[in-house]
Parts: C-alpha cells; sequence; structure tokens
C-alpha cells in the first residue's frame, strides 16, 4: 500500500535516478558525503530534503475509501564553495529543480502517485553551514494522491 514513506522514498530515487552530475547528494540523519575534489578542496554538493505540509480527504466515502492527498515539499540546496561565487549553484539548483518540474511518477498503487509541480529558485544564502559554503535553495512543491 502506498504510504508518505514510499513518496519519500520515490522522490529520492527519481532524483538520485536522474541526477547526472558528480555534485554528490546528503539527506537528512545521514553522513556527508565527501564534499572535496581530488586536490582536497572544498566542492559543490546538495542537500535534499523532502517536507509534508498538510493532508486532507477529497471528497466523501467510507473509510479506506477516501482519496487523500498529502501537500509537500521537497527543497534541494546546491551548495558552493564560500568566495566562489554563486554561478554553479544556480545552475545546480535550477537543473535540480528540472528533474521535478510537472511530472507524475509513484505509481504505487491505483489511485496512488506523485504530481509535482513548478520548481521556484531562491536567493543565495552566505549564512548556511557557518560560513564555509554558499547555498542557493529550489523549492519543488507536490501533491501525493493515495486512497485510504
Amino acid at each position: 500500500m502506498a504510504d508518505f514513506a514510499g513518496a519519500v522514498a520515490a522522490i529520492r530515487l527519481r532524483l538520485e535516478g536522474v541526477w547526472n552530475n558528480a555534485t554528490p547528494i546528503a539527506w537528512p540523519n545521514e553522513k556527508r558525503p565527501i564534499v572535496t575534489d581530488a586536490d582536497g578542496k572544498p566542492a559543490a554538493w546538495v542537500y535534499a530534503e523532502v517536507t509534508g505540509t498538510d493532508s486532507g480527504i477529497r471528497g466523501v466515502g467510507k473509510p479506506g475509501a477516501h482519496v487523500i492527498i498529502d501537500d509537500g515539499l521537497i527543497e534541494l540546496t546546491a551548495f558552493v564553495p564560500a568566495d566562489t561565487g554563486t554561478a554553479e549553484a544556480f545552475t545546480n539548483a535550477t537543473a535540480l529543480g528540472e528533474i521535478f518540474r510537472t511530472k507524475q511518477f509513484y505509481d504505487a498503487d491505483p489511485g496512488a502517485c506523485i504530481r509535482t509541480w513548478s520548481p521556484r529558485v531562491g536567493g543565495a544564502d552566505a549564512s548556511a553551514d557557518s560560513g564555509m559554503w554558499v547555498g542557493v535553495t529550489v523549492t519543488i512543491p507536490f501533491e501525493f494522491w493515495r486512497i485510504a
């Protein structure tokens, strides 16, 4: 049966399966990947989060036959080393957003799917991660549809 944990796993699978950039991806509560180049200098990386923001029942019906829509956000922050400009961060954030622009996936069960919408690229944040990095976040709203 499709559930929110499965939806998060499907988002991760899509991101890691489509992202063909050498930039590593970090996830909450997991060890950060190596973020240095071959010379030991800091290198670009991405931090990924999936957050549920709302949930509701669409329509009426008996329990077990309700259409449930869980709203959420996919937030991907493209980090680059401080003092290296922001072009690479904006380029990576934009490319990450395009992976999810108006897609449908995780068709796990009849009536279950994830639908993503238009990505929103934010501004550069130099305060991230103790000032060692500058990050640009792209936020992609999504809906997780299921029957429960």
